[in-house]
């Protein structure tokens, strides 16, 4: 009889245990489904919720800034002109690269463009200083890109309407300095020509007055590209790029008056002649 009752107080003991442990078990379950359950709920309620976004110093929010205003509006030529040297001459100063002192120069001076472009600009002098392109050559085209080139990639008229400006600028800059190319360039301006790539070479080019002869090169490029910005925004147009280019209604390209180049400062008036 005492080894049958120690038997039952044991199991009794064991069916006590059994029933606490299912009851933690439930409790730990349905504590952790509502858990589960809140936290949907709660990101549901987030979801339609824009998230906080660090647009940088002022919270500004992320719209690109507007374009300046044309500081060319109501000045006669030689006054656009003048300005536009006065611009060279300081960005030349400040970052000795003429391709971002060329751009900027006419970004300013007509409003045209997006400054963050400069820093795309930072390696094209020569093309990375390998002696093709010149970047006074490359910065002033970005700036014609923008007043005479097409908005819709399918503007087939607007693509071959805007070489006319861009080639009467080249073959304007070649008249005045016989070339281009930056090699070349550094040659009728410096005598000789240097290997920017070899620190030496680059140290000689610096020494025999880089800045303010280089100057002088982004100040032709910058003076023609200018007249023929001019030619555009002092007849009526607009410096900004045209809006109106549209294909007809079957889809035909519209036709394109080419001009010649003399429509674009092409002149022998003598308005930016180069002199060493």
């Amino acid at each position: 009889m005492r080894k049958g009752g120690m038997a039952r107080r044991r199991d009794d003991r064991l069916k006590d245990q059994a029933m606490r442990n299912q009851e933690l078990n439930r409790r730990t379950f349905v504590g952790g489904a509502t858990a589960a359950t809140a936290a949907l709920v709660l990101s549901a309620c987030d979801a339609g919720k824009t998230p906080p976004t660090d647009s940088g110093p002022g919270k500004e929010g992320s719209a690109p800034p507007p374009a300046p205003k044309s500081q060319a509006t109501g000045l006669s030529r030689e006054a656009v002109l003048a300005l536009a040297d006065g611009k060279v001459e300081y960005y030349m100063r400040l970052c000795h690269n003429c391709a971002q002192t060329s751009y900027l120069a006419l970004h300013e001076t007509f409003g045209v463009g997006d400054r963050s472009l400069t820093k795309a600009l930072t390696p094209l002098p020569g093309i990375a200083e390998r002696g093709e392109t010149c970047g006074a050559v490359i910065g002033s085209l970005l700036a014609i890109g923008f007043v005479y080139g097409r908005e819709r990639l399918d503007d087939w008229a607007g693509w071959r309407g805007c070489l006319v400006p861009a080639r009467a600028f080249c073959e304007r800059f070649e008249t005045e300095l016989g070339s281009t190319r930056c090699g070349d360039i550094v040659e009728k301006v410096f005598g000789q020509r240097y290997n920017l790539a070899d620190p030496v070479d680059l140290g000689k080019f610096q020494e025999a007055g880089a800045t303010a002869k280089c100057s002088r090169v982004v100040k032709t490029a910058v003076r023609l590209a200018a007249d023929i910005i001019l030619d555009k925004t002092q007849a009526g147009g607009s410096s900004r790029p045209e809006s109106g280019r549209r294909a007809s209604a079957l889809g035909a390209a519209p036709s394109c008056e080419v001009a010649t180049p003399s429509s674009f400062g092409m002149s022998t008036s003598g308005r930016s002649s180069f002199s060493l």
